[in-house]
């Protein structure tokens, strides 16, 4: 019997300070000894100021820390990824378990999930300002579930609290606006596709987001694979597989119908896949997308494969074509 446990060392959902930043833990796959990570706040004198594009991020950490920005071929670019014996604080999720930490809305939330699914309360924890303790009356409820059949059930006990109306679709609402600075969607656009999501609405007149992760023991991508950037690329394609959908990261195949530009032919399929929350739950099997993105080679045990990464450039996307 494998005993499965909640994550220790830092994945997505935990954050870390580094000198005077809040910096988000990315992704799963992390190398030995190291954690990579994007400035999210700047902590001053005064409080804190938040950081919400990753251009912005990414200079930031760039300026003050050049020697932690390295290349890993696992990712085939350079990332932030200071070690971990340099961090000075480690913010874990599900540390979150006291309530005059936690907004009466948040707790219940995660409660009602916990009651309804049946996944150990261990497994779901609360991010984000909350986790921080940076939040406001107008702070949304960021809740983190580990594990991929964990979250699945989760999942579906959202969809069921969605049709009751314990959970509502997301309403026009000021942080929409200035979290999606960095992409070429219009807000109008966002707000559609996300009002049709799941893992993102409100509950009790606040908005909440979900991300699922999967356990480092159950990820798919390997540190002895190489990526390879191409290029960028772009086309109009079917969704064949949405297995990893509703992760962060989350995975889609996509089987190419009409390349708009970059090297994809028509007919093969590829698979899109993200490290930010933002591109999960964006489609499912059947539907008819436009994608683009930065296009790479994965190597892995003599396999080879072609990607389409999502996340660094304000033009990425996938996106059903009934929404465009």
């Amino acid at each position: 019997m494998v005993i499965v446990e909640p994550p220790t060392h830092p994945i997505e959902g935990f954050y870390v300070e580094l000198g005077n930043m809040i910096m988000a833990v990315k992704g799963v796959l992390q190398p030995p000894r190291r954690v990579i990570a994007l400035p999210t706040h700047i902590l001053l004198d005064e409080g804190f100021k938040r950081i919400r594009s990753l251009e912005e991020s990414l200079n930031y950490f760039l300026e003050r820390y050049p020697e932690y920005y390295s290349w890993f071929s696992f990712a085939g670019r350079r990332l932030p990824a200071p070690p971990l014996d340099a961090v000075d604080k480690v913010h874990n999720p599900l540390s979150v378990k006291h309530v005059e930490r936690i907004s009466p809305e948040a707790e219940e939330l995660r409660r009602i999930l916990v009651e309804e699914s049946g996944v150990d309360e261990s497994f779901i924890g609360i991010t984000g300002s909350i986790l921080l303790g940076k939040c406001s009356p107008r702070s949304d409820i960021d809740l983190i579930v580990y594990g991929v059949e964990n979250g699945r059930r989760v999942y579906e006990s959202m969809k069921e609290l969605r049709r009751s109306g314990d959970l509502k679709p997301l309403e026009d609402y000021y942080e929409l606006r200035k979290s999606r600075l960095d992409s070429s969607l219009s807000l109008r656009t966002w707000m559609t596709v996300e009002r049709s999501k799941i893992l993102t609405g409100m509950f009790s007149g606040k908005a909440y987001t979900a991300k699922i992760v999967p356990l480092p023991s159950e990820y798919w991508e390997s540190l002895d694979q190489e990526c390879v950037e191409i290029g960028s690329t772009g086309f109009i394609g079917e969704v064949v597989d949405d297995e990893y959908s509703i992760l962060t990261p989350n995975r889609y195949s996509v089987s190419v119908e009409r390349r708009l530009f970059g090297e994809v032919e028509e007919g093969e399929v590829v698979e899109v896949f993200s490290m930010r929350s933002r591109f999960a739950e964006m489609a499912s099997c059947g539907d008819r997308v436009k994608v683009i993105g930065r296009l790479e080679t994965v190597r892995l045990g003599g396999r080879k494969w072609k990607r389409i990464f999502l996340g660094n450039d304000e033009m990425d996307v996938i996106i059903p074509l009934h929404y465009i």
